[in-house]
């Protein structure tokens, strides 16, 4: 009974198992499939192979390694056409999102071959000018009130402390009043977008419209309520068209990545029928909605 514990033995009883599979798959089965069973190597994958490893080592492979490359890739190639004429590729997560993501990339890639012209760009950026300036930015001190700390209290003492803080003028010192946190009690030269990301959207908004000078709230966050005095403020400035030259291209170059998934799905959902039970239509039709570009 040794024989039954020798790794060897494993290997092959697996190997028969594989292949009498793949037998009992393709029965019945006529030469049409020839082509799947014939790998053909050429200039092409070498050449690939070999820009590869340069884009990695930042060096061409000399003769062995290029022999190993090779090699690597003969293995590979039998390894996968078992495991597709298995359908091992079949349900499996990893593959189907690792598939999707290459043919996202081409799609990509064959977007951005394309070149801008000078007329192209200025369209874009005559018709939203605004956006491309350089956003409105404001430095602020800040109190915070923990609504965890002190529940609905919070809002009541922060009106208390910019009572006190009223009284005693725009350069008055609020010491040690309000609540620890991990929070910055200061932030400089920052523009809507970058307030928004530690405090949130509501709260952005609203001290991007404050003056500077006096303490003014409470202005509530996610994590509370808080005082807030900005110090300096500095207003949005128009960019010329030849500053965001890059920029415009870069914007471009995305409404072009944009359209040409859309048109792409449109193609593959004349060429495929999505079927659905009743139950799941209603996620279907907003889905293909969205693949078609007719809505977010």
């Amino acid at each position: 009974m040794k024989l039954l514990h020798e790794p060897l033995l494993h290997f092959l009883l697996a190997g028969a198992l594989l292949f009498g599979a793949y037998a009992w798959l393709n029965r019945g089965e006529s030469d049409a499939g020839d082509r799947e069973l014939t790998i053909q190597i050429t200039e092409r994958e070498v050449t690939w192979l070999t820009e590869t490893w340069m884009r990695l080592w930042q060096r061409p492979p000399d003769e062995r390694e290029l022999q190993g490359l090779v090699t690597d890739y003969l293995r590979e190639e039998l390894l996968m056409r078992e495991a597709r004429a298995l359908e091992l590729d079949r349900d499996d997560t990893i593959v189907r999102r690792r598939l999707a993501q290459k043919m996202n990339f081409i799609l990509e890639d064959t977007a951005r071959l394309a070149a801008p012209t000078d007329s192209q760009l200025r369209a874009l950026y005559d018709a939203d000018r605004a956006r491309f300036d350089a956003p409105a930015t404001i430095s602020f001190v800040s109190v915070y009130f923990s609504s965890d700390k002190r529940g609905d209290r919070a809002a009541a003492d922060a009106q208390a402390l910019l009572a006190r803080l009223s009284v005693a003028g725009a350069n008055a010192v609020p010491g040690n009043a309000g609540d620890s946190s991990l929070l910055p009690g200061e932030l400089l030269d920052a523009d809507e977008q970058a307030i928004a990301r530690t405090y949130g959207a509501e709260f952005a908004k609203s001290v991007m419209t404050f003056a500077p000078g006096a303490w003014q709230g409470p202005v509530k966050s996610a994590f509370g309520q808080h005082l807030v005095r900005v110090t300096t403020r500095r207003e949005a400035e128009p960019h010329s068209f030849e500053a965001v030259r890059e920029t415009l291209v870069e914007e471009w170059r995305r409404q072009g990545e944009t359209a040409a998934k859309e048109l792409y799905f449109k193609g593959l959902l004349d060429r495929y029928d999505i079927e659905a039970t009743d139950s799941v239509r209603p996620l279907i039709d907003p889905a293909l909605a969205v693949l078609r570009g007719d809505g977010e």
